[in-house]
């Protein structure tokens, strides 16, 4: 565990601090860019299928949730004479088998797949560190300050297992580049209340503390806007009032041994406040659940459910025999996975349930550690994960990059890990991890923190100042994983390829294209009424203009005219490219 610190809060911790290992990478967050207002009292029904009202202005490609799958048809063999509707028959609602049949496609996607696209590591400047949430045109992020080392007599931290007795401080940007910690004095630290922190979680005599926590914004709600949710202790008085209101939800591997004489049960806690700064701890467990890792929370505007995503472990049931409950038989065979918990309220969660582990197409050493849920900038129903896969041959790992047509059903985007350890001795090469949310950046760049250490994860040489085995003197590092505005994953074609968009009601009149189309290749656009079969007058894949480039908003037109011609009403775009890559749609 991290040794506590006598730097002053408010200021950033150094880059060692700041991201050597899991003990002190920033908080993760999520924020919505769409607000809506107060949840209704009677939401109307969920209604499925197309069109697709956008949440934002983009038909981003990290999964197949806009790419239409496509059909076919068995169309029977006819007389030259028979009527057209002899001829649209179907063989399989009419079809007797004694006339052959043809088969005919439509829209069916061909030579185009997905491919993760790699990260640029920007190590912080001095004073830097990672947003969580754009809000209020400002970035704002939530990062963990060790326990001084000076005797605070009002301070639980003796009594709190170290390294779960973070106090969270706050700091503000215009450019995510040049932070302003604000002197807040809202609590004491080290004799003083010259500081920027907002949370602390060993004071009044409680034990509760703070590990592996999250900040993220609630568009449904102006009183509780921001919400926290973080990993304490818990007493057995808690426990037992847990149980006794919801029986069977404790998870008995929370009842962890001791270590060092330390209380190690835990539970995953909450906080609410109106603006981020001043917070009100909710009095109850949301959960009990050894959920040790980054935990992240988000309100899913079309579930309206808050999510939590938290760690979780895929393990066989034992047979009843003399163990303690709390013994931990389970860790050598028990895989760390990622788990998911909704709530109605935020008070309280269901048990987690499995929702991404080690599958059948990995090595069964490789475990997921982290999460790194969040959503993509300005579309907020568009859900990717970027979780730490720790290798326990080498005791390290990379970041991959998971996503979901609707933030429930994860698979693997295909392709390498998006963010890798660097060379071996070097800050960060032994393993990196993500955390936070992915956000918009000036300069057109989409940005979420990472943080890399130098030595594996369960080396005995964390304390820079003493390690002597491995790597002596050097630091781990914080930075920024980023990619061109759009440009996580690739929609690419290396031959001929073809696909159809799900129907959508266009948020505008024009599309550019994020893509990159060399000399030799195109892509050509067609537009098509909903429901009508047949692409808008002059709107044709004959119709549209050559062009080539890498840009990340290259203009469609159609005999050098660029609107769309569908007076707003719901259309799919089809789309014929060759050795292109396309990142995103924008309707402007």
């Amino acid at each position: 565990m991290a040794r506590p610190s006598s730097r002053r809060p408010g200021t950033p911790p150094s880059r060692a601090r700041a991201s050597s290992g899991l003990s002190a990478l920033l908080l993760g967050a999520w924020i919505a860019a769409t607000v809506c207002g107060s949840a209704a009292a009677e939401a109307p029904p969920r209604l499925f299928g197309e069109p697709v009202a956008l949440r934002g202005r983009h038909l981003y490609f990290t999964s197949w949730k806009y790419v239409r799958q496509g059909s076919f048809a068995w169309r029977v063999q006819v007389d030259p004479n028979a009527t057209e509707a002899e001829r649209q028959t179907g063989a399989w609602l009419k079809g007797d088998g004694a006339r052959p049949a043809k088969f005919e496609t439509s829209d069916m996607p061909r030579g185009i797949r997905l491919a993760a696209q790699p990260a640029q590591k920007v190590p912080f400047v001095d004073g830097q560190i990672a947003a969580q949430v754009f809000d209020e045109g400002k970035f704002k992020a939530w990062y963990v300050v060790d326990p001084c080392s000076e005797p605070e007599p009002f301070s639980t931290k003796d009594k709190i297992l170290p390294g779960h007795n973070g106090h969270v401080a706050y700091a503000e940007s215009s450019d995510g580049v040049t932070w302003t910690r604000p002197r807040l004095g809202l609590f004491e630290y080290a004799g003083n209340r010259d500081n920027s922190l907002v949370w602390r979680g060993d004071l009044g005599g409680s034990t509760r503390g703070f590990h592996g926590g999250s900040v993220f914004v609630d568009p449904s709600s102006e009183e509780e806007r921001y919400k926290m949710l973080y990993l304490g202790l818990i007493t057995d008085e808690e426990w037992a009032a847990f149980e006794a209101k919801y029986p069977g939800e404790a998870d008995s591997m929370a009842r962890r041994p001791d270590v060092g004489g330390y209380r190690c049960v835990f539970a995953v806690f909450g906080a609410v406040s109106p603006d981020g700064l001043r917070w009100r701890s909710l009095p109850e467990p949301l959960m009990i659940h050894h959920a040790d890792t980054l935990n992240a929370c988000y309100y899913d505007l079309d579930r309206k459910l808050y999510v939590a995503y938290v760690r979780a472990w895929q393990v066989n049931e034992r047979i009843a025999d003399a163990q303690p409950a709390s013994s931990t038989s389970w860790i050598g065979v028990g895989r760390r996975s990622i788990g998911r918990a909704v709530s109605k309220d935020f008070r309280h969660f269901g048990k987690p349930e499995i929702a991404v582990s080690t599958g059948a197409d990995m090595a069964p050493s490789h475990l997921f550690y982290t999460n790194g849920k969040t959503t993509l900038p300005g579309a907020p129903d568009n859900h990717v994960m970027f979780p730490w896969v720790w290798e326990l041959e080498n005791d390290g790992g990379s970041v991959w990059l998971l996503s979901s047509a609707d933030g429930w059903h994860w698979s693997r985007v295909p392709g390498p890990p998006v963010v890798r350890p660097g060379a071996p001795g070097e800050p960060d090469g032994a393993f990196v991890t993500v955390s936070g949310n992915l956000l918009e950046h000036p300069g057109d760049r989409w940005c979420i923190g990472y943080g890399g250490n130098p030595i594996p994860h369960k080396y005995p040489g964390r304390d820079i100042g003493q390690r002597k085995g491995l790597f002596p003197g050097v630091p781990g590092v914080g930075g920024l994983a980023t990619w061109p505005k759009g440009r996580l994953v690739a929609l690419e074609a290396d031959g001929e390829g073809e696909l159809a968009t799900v129907a959508v009601v266009p948020p505008g009149d024009r599309i550019r294209l994020n893509a990159i189309v060399p000399p030799t290749g195109y892509v050509k656009v067609a537009v098509r009424r909903f429901g009508s079969g047949e692409d808008i007058a002059g709107r044709g894949f004959e119709d549209c203009d050559p062009f080539a480039g890498d840009g990340l908003g290259l203009p469609v037109m159609w005999k050098g005219e660029d609107s769309l011609q569908c007076d707003g009403k719901p259309i799919s775009l089809r789309f014929k490219l060759r050795q292109a890559k396309l990142f995103a749609v924008e309707f402007h």
